[in-house]
């Protein structure tokens, strides 16, 4: 009897446990299941969106921060995690690009070139603390102005139709500003190397364009991601679909133009047929009574 009784409660005990772990092993993929889906509209979804731009903004930048601070990240696998933090790093190096800024900074950087060449220091003033101290170097007064003039020039129209003048310009005002602050000796600026040159060759535009080779790898293996070329699936299959309906559509609406303007074309041919006749009873009428 009680043999009996323990196989029973053995049993029973064994099928409990077993339909507890199934019950568990199917809530957890319902679970996980849930959190894919969760971290694929509220995390992947919006990120290649923002990725198919074709610049990199401050405001693109700003909005993969704020998702990444979504709770749904958590749920990233480790690859997916790590390849969104080396995007979130790189995007932040370049987002504040600014053209103009990176030209004025080569040109100014050549300009300082030019001086060391001379054996001028382009910084001969000193910064000193409160207890008169020498802090640091700086440059001699309204080098700002010089910059912004610079800036001012490179920003316009006139530095892409015609360089050769704002060359011409440049030049003129770093030779003005040697003479007040550094040197009488003559220095010719812009002979060696064009200022488009001297833009291409600086390590200022190498550096940004290093940055801009990490950020365009980082974007490219982020959306190889299997989840993202999912995401992209869906994104271009929406937008073929959405182009097929508007082919539709127009189809639709042309023919229904056409077959209005048939209909039009029909009631004057009939308006014309009716007029004709009236004018053969008329001329028949008009014969009898002769």
């Amino acid at each position: 009897m009680l043999v009996q009784i323990g196989n029973w409660l053995y049993q029973n005990a064994m099928a409990i446990f077993i339909s507890a772990i199934a019950s568990l092993l199917i809530s957890k993929r319902y679970y996980d299941k849930a959190n894919r889906e969760s971290v694929l509209m509220m995390v992947i979804f919006p990120i290649v969106k923002l990725l198919n731009e074709k610049y990199y903004t401050r405001n693109d930048y700003e909005a993969l921060f704020e998702i990444n601070s979504s709770y749904a990240v958590k749920y990233l696998r480790k690859k997916e995690r790590n390849k969104l933090l080396e995007l979130l790093s790189a995007y932040r190096d370049v987002c504040k690009y600014s053209k103009e800024n990176a030209d004025t900074s080569c040109i100014m950087a050549y300009y300082n070139y030019k001086l060391k060449e001379k054996g001028i220091n382009p910084k001969p003033c000193a910064i000193t603390d409160d207890d008169g101290e020498v802090v640091a170097d700086d440059f001699p007064p309204d080098y700002n102005y010089l910059q912004d003039y610079v800036y001012k020039i490179v920003s316009s129209f006139d530095f892409i139709e015609s360089p050769e003048e704002c060359t011409i310009k440049i030049a003129d005002a770093f030779k003005c500003y040697t003479e007040k602050y550094y040197t009488g000796e003559e220095i010719t600026y812009f002979k060696d190397y064009s200022i488009e040159k001297v833009i291409e060759l600086s390590e200022i535009s190498k550096k940004w364009n290093d940055k801009f080779r990490r950020a365009d790898k980082s974007k490219e293996e982020f959306l190889n991601l299997p989840i993202c070329k999912k995401v992209k699936n869906i994104i271009d299959e929406s937008s073929v679909n959405k182009y097929v309906n508007r082919k539709i559509d127009e189809k639709e609406y042309n023919y229904k133009e056409y077959e209005q303007r048939r209909i039009r074309d029909n009631m004057i041919l009939e308006d014309v047929k009716k007029a004709n006749e009236l004018g053969s009873i008329s001329r028949y009428s008009e014969e009898q009574i002769q």
